[in-house]
């Protein structure tokens, strides 16, 4: 397609005399002269313009192609130039990406079982992160199984790969089975209700082609136990302690154990464990089992329904167990006549207790973390805290305290006085399983007597607690059926301008709060949480603090936490 010149179009050859006369502001000298004029005009607006706009749109439709063929071509040269230059993260040094794998697999939750969990999706990515995690046994190195609701066929398959590809590197291992009865094949469940019965073919495992919860759970806990070897952290609860008899002499390299469950079948079990430093037993007798005690050094045990007194079995352990740092017990009191005699500890640097009378026996000089609970259910004693307190002032240790926890308690003016000795706590915290008028009555007093805020010089001398650098409140309902509504008060401007005051480092010698959290785990209110209070706490979390505000919300889609988040 030829366009006519800028000259043709702005003057037309047989437009000549008419324009010589327009120039020249004359007039037509004759009729054919009119008539020449007019069927210019026609011809133009009829013909030309029309024939001019069609060019026109052609060459619009043209430029629109043209640029759908440029963008075509740009986006091809930004793929190849992908190719040339990979994404970012495939250019990192490996020792990071290392980095990078191995917080995501101590932060994951899930099970090992699961192929959507942990760090089987980083082996899914690409070929050099599959190398990669293949060739790092560590990563493999956290097993966590538990019973399977929907047995699968590759749910033992996939935990016996993890173990496999851990190597000879040491495990993490939680094993959680709580089954008790049940069916011994669910086939018959499954075809009961209707449900389709998928076969699956496990007859290499060893175990039926489709397994019941038990037995797959059963063949799992055979996996995990038969590298007990390497097992340097393990929590398992279980209620066929049967299945871990094979245990028995094989943990060298167990450090750390936690059970739920009764060994009292298999009293040597554990006697045999030569790095076991640090041991717990939740809601299980540890009276008839054989322990390497002279080298624990961490002793941690919770009974809810004991049949005999068991301060005396305590006192006991206490006694002949000198080189113990941290000693916790939780179990329900009964009361006795006799008044033990005073047993001084001088390693315990850490203590959680449920009994007042066992407070009331003890002189602990190194105490540095102190742990006050309520037994199962329950509120602590009105007189625990003056218990404890008498207990540091006995032990002449409230300088050296640094962490203080209080749960159950019922906050008062012995706590206050309590806190008020202990100014060198660094770390406190408040949980609550129940929620009552009196905590925000006591809580915005705290508040005020944390603050830095507004202080003179002299009135900074008298902050309390000048060098905390946590605090958390939890409000923790046993369960579902125990949440209860509750408005929330403390949580208002005053609380704001405490954490902004003690965020800043002022100095005179008060250190730099940290970490501020509030859970309340039951449907709460924080009436007084402002919009502009929000904002103020989100920008302290940007510049750092360490800080996580949040309720439930009864309505929330959320099954699990049914969480509502104020600051996270």
């Amino acid at each position: 397609m030829t366009l006519p010149s800028p000259e043709v179009v702005r003057h037309p050859a047989d437009y000549s005399p008419f324009l010589d006369i327009f120039q020249n502001k004359g007039v037509l000298e004759s009729t054919a002269q009119r008539q020449r004029l007019r069927d210019i005009i026609r011809k133009s607006t009829e013909e030309d313009i029309p024939a001019i706009d069609e060019q026109i749109q052609e060459l619009l439709a043209r430029i629109r192609e043209l640029e759908l063929t440029k963008n075509g071509i740009l986006l091809n040269v930004s793929k190849f130039q992908e190719i040339l230059t990979p994404n970012p993260i495939h250019r990192l040094p490996t020792e990071i990406l290392l980095e990078i794998f191995f917080i995501h697999r101590d932060t994951t939750e899930g099970y090992i079982t699961t192929i959507s969990n942990g760090v089987w999706p980083l082996s899914h990515v690409s070929r050099e992160w599959r190398s990669i995690t293949l060739s790092l046994p560590e990563l493999w190195s956290n097993i966590a199984i538990s019973a399977i609701e929907s047995p699968a066929k590759n749910q033992l398959q996939l935990l016996n790969t993890a173990l496999n590809r851990s190597g000879s590197h040491p495990l993490h291992v939680v094993a959680h089975f709580s089954w008790s009865t049940g069916f011994d094949d669910d086939d018959g469940l499954f075809s009961a209700y209707g449900y389709p019965q998928t076969r699956n073919d496990t007859s290499n495992l060893g175990i039926p082609s489709w397994p019941s919860e038990r037995q797959l759970s059963e063949a799992m806990i055979k996996s995990v136990v038969g590298h007990s070897n390497r097992w340097k952290t393990a929590d398992i609860s279980v209620l066929d302690p049967s299945l871990l008899r094979p245990i028995y002499g094989q943990l060298a390299s167990l450090e750390k154990l936690t059970f739920a469950g009764d060994l009292d079948d298999f009293p040597q079990i554990l006697s045999i464990a030569p790095k076991l430093r640090d041991i717990e037993f939740h809601n299980s007798d540890s009276s008839s089992l054989q322990l390497p005690w002279t080298q624990i050094f961490r002793f941690r045990e919770s009974q809810w329904n004991p049949s005999m007194d068991l301060l005396p079995r305590y006192l006991r352990i206490l006694r002949q167990n000198t080189q113990f740092e941290d000693f916790g017990v939780e179990y329900e009191s009964i009361r006795s006549g006799n008044t033990p005699q005073l047993l001084t500890h001088s390693k315990l640097k850490a203590f959680m207790c449920t009994d007042i009378r066992l407070i009331r026996c003890l002189t602990l000089p190194n105490l540095q973390s102190l742990h006050l609970k309520a037994p199962f259910m329950r509120m602590c004693p009105s007189d625990m805290i003056p218990a404890s307190s008498d207990l540091l002032s006995r032990s002449r240790c409230a300088s050296n305290m640094r962490v203080l926890r209080l749960e159950g308690v019922v906050l008062n003016r012995d706590v206050l006085s309590l806190l008020e000795s202990t100014a060198s706590l660094t770390e406190l915290n408040f949980t609550f399983d129940k929620w009552v008028i009196s905590n925000d009555t006591f809580l915005k007093v705290f508040i005020q007597r944390l603050s830095t805020h507004g202080k003179s010089r002299k009135d900074m001398a008298r902050i309390l607690l000048p060098k905390l650098e946590s605090l958390t409140i939890d409000i923790e309902a046993i369960n579902s059926h125990e949440w209860f509504v509750c408005n929330i008060q403390f949580i208002d401007d005053s609380f704001v301008e405490m954490v902004e005051a003690r965020w800043k480092k002022s100095g005179n010698g008060i250190s730099q709060l940290r970490v501020v959290k509030f859970e309340g785990y039951t449907p709460a209110t924080l009436s007084a949480f402002t919009v502009s209070g929000v904002t103020r706490m989100k920008k302290m979390r940007d510049e750092g603090l360490e800080t996580y505000i949040a309720t439930m919300d009864i309505n929330s889609t959320d099954d699990d936490r049914k969480e509502k988040t104020y600051i996270r």
